[in-house]
């Protein structure tokens, strides 16, 4: 969810983004990249565990200035349907919400990806986004979650609903970088199905 909370306040599509809360969503990244699967997997790791405190509170005096979008707008009827955790919730749909808006907005996602995986600095905006989204989707797999909607119980014939209900969260989804109709809803629920 912190890294979540970052990245969408990074390529927020608010007014409300700025330098100050893109510098705070980049160092809540690199805060939790290098941690999150070292806390994972050693919860006795006290530097991680730190470093992802640090990254969290970093993340949401980002997102609190630049708000969340459509990962969140869809996560919300994940949760509130099928009590799935809010951070899986959004786990479920980053990549491919991520895949959604790198379409017209690669750039905030290529500026990212370094922070997180260092070696994604070397690609340009479209390649960059692009491996940004499979990387985290890679590193939600590494850190033992469920990969897809399926995997937590959710049914095909539930993702209309879903899609309806995600056209609801306006207040997030006008932060968008790419504009969501209910059929694009739809479409990036069946690819997380």
């Amino acid at each position: 969810d912190a890294m979540v909370h970052a990245i969408e306040a990074y390529a927020s599509a608010s007014a409300n983004n700025n330098p100050v809360s893109r510098q705070l969503a980049v160092q809540a990244l690199g805060l939790l990249g290098g941690a999150v699967e070292r806390a994972v997997h050693d919860g006795s790791d006290r530097l991680a565990r730190a470093d992802m405190l640090l990254g969290a509170m970093l993340a949401g005096q980002a997102f609190a200035n630049s708000p969340v979008a459509a990962v969140h707008a869809l996560a919300y009827p994940i949760g509130g349907h099928f009590k799935i955790p809010h951070g899986l919730s959004n786990a479920l749909v980053l990549a491919h919400v991520l895949r959604f808006n790198a379409v017209v907005a690669p750039a905030p996602y290529a500026e990212m990806a370094p922070y997180v995986f260092p070696a994604l600095g070397q690609m340009g905006p479209q390649e960059a986004a692009a491996a940004f989204a499979e990387e985290m989707a890679a590193l939600a797999k590494r850190c033992g979650l469920e990969a897809r909607l399926r995997d937590v119980g959710i049914p095909q014939d539930a993702l209309d609903l879903l899609a309806r209900d995600a056209m609801n969260q306006t207040r997030l989804l006008v932060n968008n970088p790419r504009l969501v109709e209910e059929s694009d809803a739809r479409a990036i629920y069946q690819a997380a199905w």
